[in-house]
């Protein structure tokens, strides 16, 4: 009789690119591979070959395929998109050789790999900004709906503040700055190539503008100064809204802090989120290993 071997596949999906994580059934990492983009709500079918490609690209290490019958192999998908129904409905119903599947949030599973599966919130400080918590196997998000309308103190939000402040000293309405001389500079000094550009531009190419924040605050640039104590501002209250909202508010949820502005915008925040910041132990990609495991625990 042939025994069935049980494999455990972590995936960590976002716009710019995915992770493969494979694991044995006690825990050991096998193999690890990244793959191409995997938000479900810009292409449900370049998810799904990114994915595919991930996981064939970390089985190949380890001399293993999606096809070998003796093997079950178990996934857990943290994807960006997921929030919307249409889509996750479409990308549920493909058919897949995996023997169970379990499809969350590209954050849930980085709160869960951040925590090593353990109660806890993550608020990610990139692009856009996203604040997340795991308690007693409840979720709560604060943020993260989408730029323009939402992610305040993000890195897109921070290019369109900027990208508005140097049409406004263009115009004569606001004195100048360093920093808004050199994203001028930087546009070869034409204004309607800048303006053309702006109107155009989707968060991705507001967010190529943050540097030019981050690289002004240690130059005490009037306007860049400003701008990260407004976007640390923003994140104090993602902060305080998943305390608010916390299941169980006798419990102090400890916060990791992760992203590419947070490195540079944590000495702006306030005292008791900064007193409540711990770094994170696993990815997002761990994390989604544990979305599977948890649900395979649960169904016995």
């Amino acid at each position: 009789m042939t025994v069935t071997k049980d494999i455990y596949i972590g995936v960590d999906g976002g716009a710019t690119n995915c992770r493969a994580y494979i694991e044995d059934a006690n825990g050991g990492m096998l193999a690890c591979a990244s793959g191409g983009p995997a938000n479900i709500r810009l292409s449900v079918d370049a998810s799904w070959n990114s994915i595919y490609n991930a996981i064939r690209t970390a089985l190949d290490k380890i001399g293993l395929v999606l096809e070998d019958k003796s093997y079950n192999f178990h996934v857990g998908l943290g994807l960006a998109g997921v929030e919307i129904i249409a889509d996750r409905k479409r990308f549920l119903t493909r058919s897949h050789p995996f023997a169970s599947i379990r499809l969350e949030s590209d954050a849930y599973a980085a709160c869960l790999g951040a925590h090593n599966n353990q109660d806890g919130g993550i608020i990610i400080v990139g692009t856009g900004i996203n604040g997340f918590q795991v308690q007693n196997e409840k979720t709560v998000q604060v943020s993260g709906w989408g730029f323009p309308y939402d992610d305040i103190g993000g890195g897109a939000w921070l290019g369109l503040q900027v990208t508005s402040l140097t049409l406004q000293w263009l115009d004569g309405r606001i004195p100048g700055s360093p920093m808004l001389e050199e994203i001028h500079h930087n546009f070869n000094e034409d204004m309607p190539k800048f303006v053309t550009w702006a109107n155009s531009a989707n968060s991705t190419k507001f967010a190529e503008l943050a540097p030019y924040v981050i690289n002004h605050i240690k130059t005490d640039d009037i306007y860049a100064n400003k701008l990260i104590k407004q976007a640390a501002t923003a994140i104090n209250e993602v902060y305080f809204a998943m305390q608010k909202r916390a299941i169980d508010k006798s419990v102090e949820i400890p916060i990791c802090l992760f992203g590419g502005i947070a490195p540079f915008i944590r000495p702006w925040l306030c005292t008791e989120l900064q007193e409540h910041l711990t770094e994170r132990v696993h990815d997002a990609a761990v994390g989604a290993a544990f979305m599977i495991r948890n649900q395979q625990f649960k169904q016995g």
